[in-house]
């Protein structure tokens, strides 16, 4: 058995806003006690206040968390400038909390002790993870907790926000409002998950090959200075003094079978370098992508879809979807319209929320290696039926 429920608020005073969650909560309950929840909120909220509330109420929670750009629930679809709560009850699936500290210091080795607090002698098979954004390699925290759980285990998650300001963020663990981190919870025992994620971007330009390439950014593609592989296709695309490019990037697995998208945060005039809010493995095969607002909202029905086809059982007990703050910016006036989608495939009674992250962290479907993604819409199916 696996119970879940979900709180939302969007009321501006965070302590009218996690008394009205943890009423909802209640309610659903029906007495079962949560061994785990998940909380986002907006930034504008007293976080250390709402985590010890909820701990008040649930003394024994393992409890996670972090700032969003915007919020998404089953209960009140999507918000922004709100707080959003999933609990998790089980008696068969153990379901603890882990940290990775200091994490932009020694990724590899923070993630490995996150997983290590969170273990159990069962067998893990999910682990949902907020990250830290603001100067702290993605790619290295999701290889980072593919590396220590394990083969064959679902990792998935994003990192958190702060409505695109992209000056600080903030992650919770238990009562602990904390930086520079990544909690997760490892789900362990005979849990069923899919999940899938789709970008509603389709390549427009030759493929490329990333012949050199250092951290976050591209130095040469096809031997010739990255900047001018894009100055092919969008031609007067550059701004001055390195400024943004438009039109993202698609990076294939080895496999060559799917791609993970990477958004360029600017270029060097200088050096023709491009620099990208990820790495981007050199000698990757690569390939210039375009999108609009149609194609983005028919990024999150594919995934969706893929998820709820790939889904093991016969019905999930939750939920748990990311999508990416460009997004939210692309499709603007339409965002609610994405969350619609998630009812309309999902149904409206099955408990989720979700995020807008500054990046996304999921393999392309459920056991595979995990990436971590830019500008994509996924999503984790999870049950025991």
């Amino acid at each position: 058995m696996l119970k879940v429920v979900v709180g939302h608020s969007n009321d501006p005073d965070s302590d009218s806003a996690i008394a009205e969650i943890l009423e909802q909560s209640d309610q659903d309950l029906a007495g079962n006690s949560p061994q785990a929840g998940i909380l986002m909120a907006a930034m504008e909220f007293d976080h250390a206040l709402m985590l010890k509330q909820i701990h008040l109420a649930y003394p024994n929670i393992d409890l996670i968390g972090g700032t969003s750009t915007g919020e998404m629930s089953s209960v009140l679809q999507f918000q922004q400038d709100s707080a959003t709560l999933m609990l998790f009850c089980s008696d068969e699936i153990d379901i603890r909390a882990g940290i990775a500290r200091n994490l932009s210091q020694d990724t590899i080795a923070a993630t490995a002790s996150a997983i290590n607090q969170a273990r159990t002698d069962k067998r893990p098979r999910l682990c949902l993870t907020l990250s830290e954004s603001i100067g702290v390699n993605g790619g290295a925290v999701a290889q980072g907790l593919q590396q220590a759980v394990g083969e064959g285990v679902t990792v998935f998650g994003g990192m958190t926000g702060d409505n695109n300001q992209f000056q600080f963020t903030y992650q919770f663990f238990r009562t602990e409002v904390v930086q520079d981190a990544a909690p997760i919870l490892l789900f362990s025992g005979d849990l069923l998950v899919s999940c899938a994620v789709a970008t509603g971007q389709f390549p427009v330009s030759k493929q490329g090959v990333a012949t050199k390439t250092m951290e976050q950014s591209i130095l040469e593609i096809d031997g010739r200075p990255a900047a001018e592989f894009f100055f092919d296709y969008f031609g007067e695309i550059f701004l001055g003094g390195g400024g943004a490019i438009g039109g993202s990037l698609a990076v294939f697995e080895p496999s060559g079978r799917n791609f993970y998208l990477r958004s360029p945060s600017g270029n060097d005039p200088e050096t023709g370098a491009v620099h990208f809010f990820g790495e981007v493995p050199e000698q990757s095969i690569i390939q210039l992508t375009r999108t609009n607002e149609s194609h983005i909202l028919s990024g999150a029905e594919i995934a969706l879809k893929a998820a709820k086809s790939q889904y093991p059982g016969t019905s999930p007990a939750a939920a748990f979807i990311v999508s990416c703050a460009s997004r939210l910016k692309i499709i603007g006036v339409q965002s609610a319209k994405e969350y619609q989608i998630v009812q309309t495939i999902l149904g409206r009674d099955l408990p989720n929320i979700g995020f807008y992250a500054f990046g996304e962290i999921s393999p392309f479907s459920s056991g595979e290696t995990t990436y971590f993604h830019n500008e994509t819409f996924s999503a984790v199916l999870m049950g025991t039926k």
